[in-house]
């Protein structure tokens, strides 16, 4: 018996051992690139020769100073949001990849003489167990030794940008088990946001799309992606990092279609400001002749300037039209005809009812579907930008808001309005807050909060109605936040907040409140979605009549669902604008209506 105990122990042992060994001989290149583009990144020798067979995208770089360049590195070493004012004593990162990895029992290897990409596998104590000395041949004796001996090795191609260096690193990869990483954390050139991005694995090859739960959009993926996917070839898990790590999306020649993908989001990002500045000078220059027409009496104008004021309302969904390449403004134009001339003789409580119920659908539809409208409108979000990447943001999502209240508004005739009206709300607070379509938090909590003031107003003199509403308002953001840390597969960010703080991030809610107050702060210095917003509400206090319908009916829930907004969302100002317009608008033509019968 005791024969057979022995020789079983002997076995797990050798089993234990080549383990081990495994583990060891498998390793992680980091191929560091100054390349923002891939049309030029291409012609590289190693990178052509791993194309067909690597997984490939774009890795957005975005960080919390654009002026800290220590900020690109680092954040990819911590897999969070980090700022440069949290170096330790020694000018390091602490609890990152390089601690990790070092209290893990691997060793890591820089290759370069520049002091911020260390910063990617640094340890606390601003440390790589290995640095070579020789920045001239990759092959040489002192570089082939830290290579064999070393788990990640971080390389810096401009470096050893030349073919003899490339063929050995190429011989190197496919004799021995790499998992290689090839990036730009930081483009110093164009300083793009959008950077390649190549994952080529030695052991299995294949060529497709990297994608990330950071994004859920196949192509692309952020810094944040990068530390956890390392730490999963070593099987350790950190959960101070936001991310699940980097996902492989098969596809035989995703090179043509990226690049495709990736001149849309181009063209989208160059011409966003302007489109976004145009629309809401149009919004202002609107409500400033309305209020110069009224104050001259012009009467005669009524019906037209009505259906410009309704036609205003459609032109978000018209920019998610984005025919991509020509002819934008005559689109714009003859669909801008049309509508003014559909509505011209449309008695207005129909043209609302319209308007918003088309406008609700389709923005539902559109977030169900997973987004492809709001992906390519200048309303959307930019992935060069990276404030988001699916789900419903912020600008849509105040569109959203307000077209739901003003679509009420108009069925409050209806027989089965009240079902209507709580199924509607519910309906639009579940599609803003579930994880699996990309909650938007701070939408969610604006739509709460409107739906709340919704019933408060409307029973006054019941005070229960309060209470009530108060505590299942609360109850259903502490469920919620519940659900989405513990049990959703892919979390939202107030999920992320809250698993971070399990995971003793205590700072993590004062960091989030800090920078979506500061981010407000700036948006109403130097946004122009912040003048708009200004505007609209001086025209209400000008034309305020209490008495007014639509005031009366959804007034409350509107300013309170904008009052969430910039209270709990970084971008709160922008989804206060775009919701303020089916406000302000509507009542501007309500108010024409009354006083062209008086």
């Amino acid at each position: 018996m005791y024969r057979r105990l022995f020789i079983s122990f002997l076995f797990m042992l050798c089993l234990f051992k080549s383990c081990i060994v495994y583990g060891k001989e498998s390793k992680v290149i980091l191929l560091i690139s100054s390349e923002g583009y891939w049309t030029t990144l291409e012609d590289s020798f190693l990178v052509s020769a791993l194309l067909p067979n690597s997984s490939i995208g774009s890795m957005n770089t975005r960080i919390n100073h654009k002026d800290k360049i220590i900020e690109s590195y680092a954040t990819i070493n911590v897999g969070r949001r980090w700022s440069y004012y949290e170096v330790n004593k020694l000018g390091a990162v602490e609890r990152g990849l390089g601690v990790i990895l070092n209290q893990s029992g691997f060793s890591t290897a820089l290759f370069s003489d520049k002091d911020e990409l260390k910063k990617i596998i640094e340890n606390s104590q601003g440390k790589t167990t290995y640095t070579s000395t020789d920045y001239t041949e990759l092959y040489s004796k002192q570089n082939k030794s830290i290579l064999e001996k070393s788990d990640v090795v971080l390389i810096d191609m401009d470096l050893y940008n030349n073919k003899e260096n490339e063929e050995y690193l190429l011989g190197f990869i496919n004799e021995n088990i790499v998992k290689l990483y090839l990036f730009c954390p930081y483009d110093k050139e164009s300083k793009s946001e959008l950077t390649p991005f190549l994952y080529y694995d030695s052991l299995n090859p294949q060529s497709g799309f990297i994608s990330a739960a950071t994004t859920r959009r196949e192509g692309i993926i952020t810094n944040l992606d990068i530390a956890p996917a390392i730490l999963s070839h070593f099987d350790i898990v950190n959960s101070s990092m936001v991310s699940s790590g980097i996902k492989i999306i098969h596809n035989e020649n995703p090179y043509p279609l990226m690049i495709k993908r990736l001149n849309k989001i181009y063209y989208i990002n160059s011409y966003r400001s302007k489109m976004i500045k145009t629309y809401n000078t149009v919004l202002i220059m609107g409500l400033i002749v309305f209020y110069i027409g009224d104050k001259l009496k012009l009467i005669k104008m009524k019906k037209l300037y009505h259906g410009i004021m309704l036609a205003i309302l459609w032109i978000p969904i018209l920019f998610m039209m984005n025919f991509y390449k020509g002819f934008l403004q005559i689109y714009f134009i003859v669909f801008l005809a049309i509508v003014i001339l559909g509505l011209y003789n449309t008695r207005y409580e129909k043209a609302l009812g319209f308007i918003s119920g088309s406008i609700l659908a389709i923005i539902v539809i559109d977030t169900l579907s997973g987004c492809p409208l709001q992906q390519n409108s200048f309303l959307g979000y930019d992935p060069i930008i990276g404030a988001r990447f699916y789900g419903i943001g912020n600008e849509y999502a105040g569109i959203l808001i307000g077209n739901l209240y003003l679509f009420i508004y108009s069925i409050r005739h209806y027989r089965h309005h009240k079902t209507m009206t709580f199924l509607l709300q519910i309906g639009v607070v579940l599609i803003l807050g579930m994880p699996f379509l990309g909650a938007n938090v701070g939408g969610t909590i604006a739509a709460i909060g409107g739906m709340v003031l919704f019933y408060i107003s409307n029973h006054r003199r019941n005070k229960k109605v309060y209470l009530v509403f108060m505590i299942g308002a609360l109850g259903f953001l502490v469920v919620w936040g519940m659900m989405d840390s513990f049990f959703m597969k892919e979390q939202s960010h107030l999920g992320q907040t809250l698993f971070q703080f399990a995971g003793g991030n205590f700072n993590v809610f004062s960091e989030i409140i800090g920078r979506k107050m500061m981010m407000n702060l700036q948006l109403i210095r130097y946004s122009l979605w912040s003048k708009n917003l200004i505007i609209s509400l001086i025209i209400l206090g000008l034309y305020f009549n209490p008495n007014n319908q639509l005031l009366k009916k959804v007034g409350a829930a509107l300013i309170g669902a904008m009052s969430g907004g910039i209270l709990f969302n970084d971008s709160g100002i922008i989804m206060s604008s775009t919701c303020i317009i089916y406000l302000v608008f509507p009542y501007l033509s309500i108010y024409m209506d009354s006083k062209a019968m008086d």
